[in-house]
């Protein structure tokens, strides 16, 4: 008995429906594209806000030791030691005599708290030859604000403290490098400053002086774009000389005031009286990520008023800091530091 055989029509319907036609192969594909395209949009959308969030937690820690190191080092400004007891020696580093200016040591005459505003530190001669306005020249061919961005100066003048015949310092004392300073013949300095690295980039940095009297500088946080310090008075009228003596202080600031308000013209002992008054200091640093950390890359340009809402003023360059569309995520931040050492010392009636 023969087996029935399929006609060739039926073989011909068999062979269709083993394929796919084209119109559904490129539908196939079309929806494995878009299955794909899917896919890596929520890897790079994922990816995007992993480093954001990487880069917000960053910027904020190093907000955070930023303001702990310069809260740290400012608090000591105007600091002696009276650890042996002998109070009239040590007065005598900040006012010799009636005759000569408080703070003359070997023509040194800081004060405790001095500041420059839109100033670089270069390879000025320190500290003496640190002068406000100079960033601007001092940038040259650099034109954006990884140098040009108005940034201040704040120089911290203290004594160190060592125990009784110790060559070192006892640890209560540092410089901005984090190492001890010991109580020597000359104050230490701590300078904060802003400088453009190598690499291009905006740079917290500090300079001090060394055992051997060598100023050193080192970076202490890349980044920081924004530098500006404004600072608390007690009974100081701007660019003028202040009364004599300790005349209207009660140890309370009553204003803040730019550092070059503080300056008076051609009276440079008057300028330093006027730095012995500062009771606070406020600060306000801008730091800023890597290009593309920012979730919003095609964000345009802004301006961050670097020392806190309603505080930036024509006059003071870089308290209103305009910054390009660059894709950086940016972290301001604003703290006041209080100092605790007395600032200004009338010069003795009595000579120890």
């Amino acid at each position: 008995m023969k087996t029935p055989r399929a006609s060739s029509g039926t073989r011909r319907g068999l062979s269709h429906q083993a394929g796919l036609t084209l119109v559904e192969l490129l539908v196939a594909v079309t929806l494995g594209l878009l299955v794909t395209l899917a896919a890596v949009a929520a890897l790079l959308i994922g990816r995007q806000g992993f480093t954001s969030v990487d880069q917000s937690s960053q910027l904020r820690e190093n907000a955070r030791f930023a303001a702990s190191l310069i809260q740290r080092i400012v608090i000591q400004a105007g600091y002696e030691s009276h650890r042996d007891g002998t109070v009239a020696s040590a007065w005598r580093y900040f006012c010799s005599g009636s005759g000569q200016p408080c703070g003359d040591i070997n023509g040194d005459r800081n004060p405790g708290i001095v500041g420059y505003d839109n100033a670089l530190v270069g390879s000025l001669t320190l500290p003496t030859g640190l002068v406000s306005g100079n960033r601007t020249s001092g940038c040259g061919a650099v034109t954006d604000t990884s140098c040009l961005n108005g940034d201040d100066i704040l120089v911290v003048r203290y004594w160190g403290d060592s125990r009784a015949g110790a060559a070192v310092g006892d640890g209560s004392m540092i410089n901005c490098s984090g190492a001890n300073e010991l109580d020597g013949t000359v104050p230490a300095y701590s300078i904060f400053h802003v400088a453009r690295s190598a690499s291009g980039e905006p740079t917290l940095a500090c300079t001090y002086r060394d055992v051997t009297g060598t100023w050193q500088t080192v970076p202490l946080m890349q980044g920081v774009e924004g530098f500006q310090v404004l600072y608390g008075v007690d009974n100081v009228t701007p660019a003028t000389a202040p009364p004599s003596g300790e005349t209207g202080l009660d140890g309370v600031p009553d204003r803040y005031l730019r550092a070059s308000q503080l300056t008076v013209s051609g009276n440079t002992n008057a300028t330093m009286d006027n730095w012995r008054r500062v009771r606070s200091v406020r600060i306000g640093l801008l730091l800023r990520g890597d290009p593309g950390s920012a979730v919003d890359r095609a964000a345009s340009a802004r301006s961050y008023e670097v020392l806190g809402p309603g505080l930036a003023v024509s006059g003071d360059v870089g308290s209103s800091l305009a910054v390009p569309a660059d894709g950086r995520l940016r972290q301001p931040m604003v703290f006041t530091v209080h100092l605790r050492n007395r600032q200004y010392v009338t010069p003795p009636t009595w000579n120890p």
